[in-house]
């Protein structure tokens, strides 16, 4: 029977580092359960209405979000297995970078956590698309609308792309960029697609009040929370993912860095299953009326009031 021994520092060292890897792999997993759920969920209800006007889209939007969650919770698992790969050396005395097995389980641990990092802002950069697609579709396809949203989004995934380089392979001396700005980037923009989505969403029905059944302007009202519920759900997991890396030790901000791989992921897919469970305002259908007459000929826009898919 092999016997180690290793200094209580060095033990308590690797134990942190090997241990933060096991609560984030937890957490992550425990979030990708709800999201296979929810995942389950939205496909039984978007088979059931495959002649839906967008189904098809978020079908496949789904899809590929599960891809980016299942290829995230693959690489922590393998992330997971390395770190406690170089804390078992550590125990029996090879450390990096004096030791060449340790150096190359260390190697392997880094490369697959920028792997991991690039996931996450490709994930994000998919996701935050969609929002901006939807918000698009709900202006009436208006271009210029979406200028200021997709420009915060490409510089937000351009600063988190270079934060994801310089964060696992750091040069000395090189320039650094702080990885919360690229999140503070992101939420912001976030903020600014709920605004202007629910905004319109709110506008659109107010403009119409007088016009519209109680069961329409009901769909209203829960079509601007389904963009508030989302949007809030995920900027208050990433604001508290950043104050609590800045102010904790890595065992308890590990543990919301796994929740956001499949939070990007979980809140666009409850847009999903509710709008499977019909609580939306369908793009294309046709005018309501009042009393005779159309809500077209009472409107100078009529295009505004058509309902939009949320």
């Amino acid at each position: 029977m092999s016997e180690f021994t290793v200094s209580s520092t060095v033990f308590a060292e690797f134990w942190t580092f090997a241990s933060a890897d096991l609560y984030e792999l937890i957490t992550e997993v425990l979030f990708y359960g709800i999201l296979l759920v929810l995942v389950a969920f939205a496909v039984t209800l978007l088979s059931r209405k495959r002649q839906a006007v967008g189904g098809s889209v978020l079908g496949a939007a789904t899809g590929v979000m599960l891809i980016f969650a299942t290829a995230q919770l693959l690489a922590r698992f393998v992330a997971t297995f390395e770190a406690f790969r170089v804390f078992s050396l550590a125990v029996q005395g090879q450390r990096a970078p004096e030791s060449d097995i340790a150096r190359r389980a260390m190697s392997k641990y880094i490369d697959v956590n920028f792997a991991e990092d690039v996931l996450l802002v490709t994930n994000n950069l998919f996701t935050d698309s969609l929002l901006i697609y939807r918000c698009f579709l709900i202006w009436g396809r208006n271009k210029y609308i979406i200028i200021g949203p997709g420009l915060l989004l490409l510089l937000s995934a351009a600063l988190s792309y270079v934060a994801a380089v310089q964060g696992d392979y750091p040069t000395a001396g090189g320039p650094t960029v702080d990885l919360r700005i690229g999140f503070a980037l992101s939420v912001f923009t976030n903020l600014l697609l709920v605004g202007l989505t629910a905004g319109r969403i709110w506008y659109t029905r107010r403009r119409a009040h007088g016009f519209l059944e109680k069961s329409v302007a009901a769909r209203y009202n829960t079509a601007i929370m389904m963009v508030l519920e989302s949007g809030g759900i995920l900027c208050a997991w990433v604001v508290a993912y950043v104050v609590v890396r800045s102010i904790s030790p890595p065992t308890v901000w590990r543990v919301f860095r796994g929740g956001m791989a499949q939070m990007l992921n979980i809140a666009p897919t409850l847009i999903v299953v509710r709008v499977g469970l019909g609580h939306t305002i369908q793009e294309t259908t046709g005018t309501w009326t009042a009393n005779g007459s159309s809500v077209e000929s009472l409107t100078s826009k009529p295009e505004s009031l058509r309902s939009t898919q949320v």
